[in-house]
């Protein structure tokens, strides 16, 4: 006879959790866009862009997949020291 035992995380209840769920103001929008500027992965700029564009309602947002030009414009500011930053207007 052999013991099973019950794992614990199996009891654990998750919630889904989302970006767009937390960028309820202007300020939430700023913190998350320089928080991924700063990282400077151009997917994960894409997919951050994208969530905003939602959040705000552009009726075309961006795709949350980089495209190329994203990813050069990147390469290039940080071959030239420099780097991409958000800021709002």
């Amino acid at each position: 006879m052999q013991l099973i035992r019950k794992d614990p995380l199996m009891d654990i209840e998750t919630t889904r959790w989302t970006a767009t769920d937390q960028l309820d103001s202007d300020a939430a929008v700023l913190a998350y866009l320089e928080a991924v500027f700063e990282d400077g992965d151009p997917a994960l700029i894409a997919a951050a862009l994208s969530d905003v564009a939602t959040v705000r309602g552009l009726a075309n947002p961006p795709a949350a997949e980089p495209d190329i030009a994203l990813d050069s414009v990147i390469r290039t500011l940080k071959a030239l020291g420099l780097e991409l930053t958000a800021k709002a207007a």
